[in-house]
C-alpha cells in the first residue's frame, strides 16, 4: 500500500498553541506543517507575527512548514472586496505577492498555503488567472505552493463560495490542492455528520475526474458540532463529545447511512444532538483516501487532535 502524505494544519502562530503538544509528540507522522494563519490587510501589508523557534522545532523533525495566507478580516469574515483587488489590480496583486513572498523567505518556511475564499462568481475565470500566475510565481522561487478550495461535486460556475473555484484550471500552477472535505453539515443545517463517507465521496470523484490525484490533499475533521434544537450549534471536539456524553449519561451510536458517531442529550429542557468525527470514521476516510489513490490528507485541525487519532494516521503514513 502506497503512504499518504499528511498536512497537519496548525492554528497558531506559536508554541502557545494546544497543538504544539501534538506537534512535539506526533510530528514525525507529518509531511509538511501549515501554520494558520497569515492574514492580508485591506493596503495589501500582513498581518501575525510567526515565531521563528516554532519553524525550527518543525525542520528539525523533518517537517517542511507552509505558511497559511488568507483573506479573513479581522472580523473574522472572508473579505470579498480584497480578493476582488488582488484578482482585478495587476499591481496591487503584485504588492502583496512579493509582501507574502518577502515573509516566507525571511522566516525560513518552505512554501505557502493559500486560503482565499469568498471570490465573486463574476471574476471565476480572472481568478483561475490569479492563481496560475501566484502559483507559477512561487514556483520559479522555489516555494511550494497549496491552495485550499471548498468541496463539491459539481460545477455550478453562479454558484456563492465554491462557484469561482475551477477545479481543473486552478491546479495547473499549484503543488498541491486541500479539498475542503468538512461542513457538509454546519450550525446553519440540521444536525448530521460534518463529512460523511457518502458525500467526501462524491466530491473526492469529481474532483479526480478534475485534477490529477498526485496533488490532491482531502481534508480531515477532527470536530463535530453539538446542535440545540431551534438554536444553532457549537463546534465540539472529539475529547468533549466524550465528556458531555458521559456527563449527560449519553449513548453513543453509529449512523450506518453517514458513517458517523453520534447521541444525544437533554440540558435545561432542550434537546441536542451531537455529531463527531471519531477512530472508526477517521478508518474509514483514510482507507477511502488510499483507495483512491489520491496524494494524501490534511488534518483540519491539530488543536482538536488527541492521542488516538494519531495512532489510527500511523498506520497510514
Amino acid at each position: 500500500m502506497v503512504a499518504l502524505n499528511v498536512i497537519g494544519f496548525y492554528n497558531g502562530l506559536n508554541e502557545q498553541a494546544r497543538g504544539y503538544t501534538y506537534l512535539r509528540r506526533y510530528g514525525s507522522l507529518l509531511d509538511y506543517l501549515a501554520v494558520f494563519q497569515i492574514g492580508i490587510r485591506e493596503n495589501g501589508s500582513l498581518s501575525g507575527a510567526l515565531s521563528q523557534n516554532l519553524v525550527r522545532d518543525a525542520h528539525a523533525m523533518g517537517i517542511k512548514v507552509l505558511l497559511v495566507f488568507s483573506n479573513l478580516n479581522i472580523q473574522g469574515q472572508f473579505s470579498t472586496p480584497l480578493i476582488t483587488r488582488m484578482i482585478r489590480e495587476p499591481q496591487f496583486s503584485d504588492l502583496v505577492w512579493l509582501n507574502i513572498r518577502d515573509y516566507v523567505v525571511s522566516h525560513q518556511c518552505d512554501g505557502v498555503n493559500l486560503d482565499l475564499e469568498r471570490a465573486r462568481s463574476e471574476d471565476r475565470t480572472l481568478f483561475s488567472r490569479f492563481v496560475d500566475n501566484w502559483g507559477e510565481r512561487f514556483q520559479r522561487q522555489n516555494l511550494f505552493v497549496s491552495m485550499d478550495v471548498p468541496a463539491k461535486f459539481k460545477d455550478e460556475p453562479a454558484k456563492a463560495w465554491s462557484g469561482p473555484f475551477d477545479y481543473h484550471s486552478i491546479s495547473q500552477k499549484l503543488d498541491a490542492i486541500v479539498l475542503m472535505t468538512y461542513e457538509e453539515h454546519w450550525p446553519g443545517s440540521s444536525p448530521g455528520s460534518v463529512a460523511s463517507l457518502g458525500w467526501v465521496t462524491r466530491v473526492l470523484d469529481y474532483a479526480l475526474a478534475n485534477m490529477p490525484a498526485n496533488k490532491i490533499y482531502m481534508g480531515l475533521p477532527l470536530y463535530g458540532y453539538d446542535w440545540t434544537e431551534g438554536g444553532g450549534a457549537q463546534v465540539i471536539s472529539h475529547r468533549r463529545a466524550l465528556e458531555v456524553a458521559q456527563r449527560f449519561g449519553a449513548t453513543s451510536r453509529w449512523d450506518d447511512d453517514q458513517h458517523s458517531t453520534y447521541f444525544t442529550y437533554e440540558n435545561r429542557g432542550r434537546r441536542h444532538t451531537v455529531y463527531f468525527e471519531d477512530p472508526r470514521s477517521t478508518r474509514e476516510k483514510l482507507d477511502l483516501a488510499r483507495r483512491k489513490g489520491i496524494k494524501g490528507v490534511a488534518i483540519w485541525e491539530m488543536n482538536l487532535s488527541y492521542p488516538e487519532f494519531w495512532e489510527v494516521l500511523r498506520e497510514y503514513v
